[in-house]
Formats: C-alpha cells, sequence, structure tokens
C-alpha cells in the first residue's frame, strides 16, 4: 500500500464525511510502470538538475559598528553561487512598497553560458 493511498483515504473521511478503502483509493491511482523510480525528487536532486535556472533572495538587516541599520536585498544565483543583485539602503521600506524586488526584476539580468 503506497503513503499516498492512505493519506486520501482520510481526507476523504476527514473533510467529506465519506469513508473509504485505502486499496479502493489505490484501484483509481495511476500504476508506475515497472522498473521506474518513484516521481518524487529530493532537494538537492532538483537543485543539482535545475541550479541553472534557480535564483533565492533575501531581505534581512544588517548592525553597522556604529549600531546604524542597513536593510539588504539579495538574490543570489544557485548555478554559479554569484551574487545577481545586491541593493542595500539605510530606509526601511514600508509596507506595499516593494522598490527592491520591482529595481531587481528591472535590472536583473542573466545569460546562460
Amino acid at each position: 500500500m503506497l503513503w499516498g493511498e492512505e493519506r486520501i483515504a482520510n481526507e476523504l473521511l476527514l473533510k467529506l464525511g465519506v469513508r473509504i478503502s485505502p486499496r479502493t483509493v489505490g484501484k483509481y491511482l495511476p500504476k508506475r510502470p515497472p522498473g521506474r523510480r518513484r516521481g518524487d525528487l529530493r532537494w538537492s536532486t532538483f537543485l543539482r538538475n535545475e541550479a541553472t535556472a534557480v535564483l533565492a533572495c533575501d531581505f534581512f538587516v544588517a548592525v553597522t559598528a556604529t549600531f546604524r541599520m542597513l536593510y539588504v536585498f539579495v538574490v543570489i544565483e544557485h548555478g554559479t553561487r554569484r551574487l545577481a543583485h545586491v541593493n542595500v539602503t539605510t530606509h526601511r521600506v514600508r509596507p506595499g512598497r516593494c522598490s527592491s524586488s520591482e529595481q531587481g526584476s528591472e535590472t536583473l539580468t542573466i545569460t546562460s553560458t
């Protein structure tokens, strides 16, 4: 019995009040061809396969030696592990105003080699 069958049967019972056997659920799930691996990938495998197309971004606060707050927005390319965009400001961005991400989408150009 697959883990998915049990989970689907429990979801049907809890959310819809329909009691059904996990084996019945399994009859209607698509079957995997013999000898083929499971369809799910680990994060490390996905990242290795797709690293050239994956960007990660982070927004954090850095405190200087003089106790000033710096607000930092960073975009990194996973494939090359290089910084694609960095924006640092002393002004806090108010909610609803995403100047860093909007500027990043305009200035970020990544060329595949």
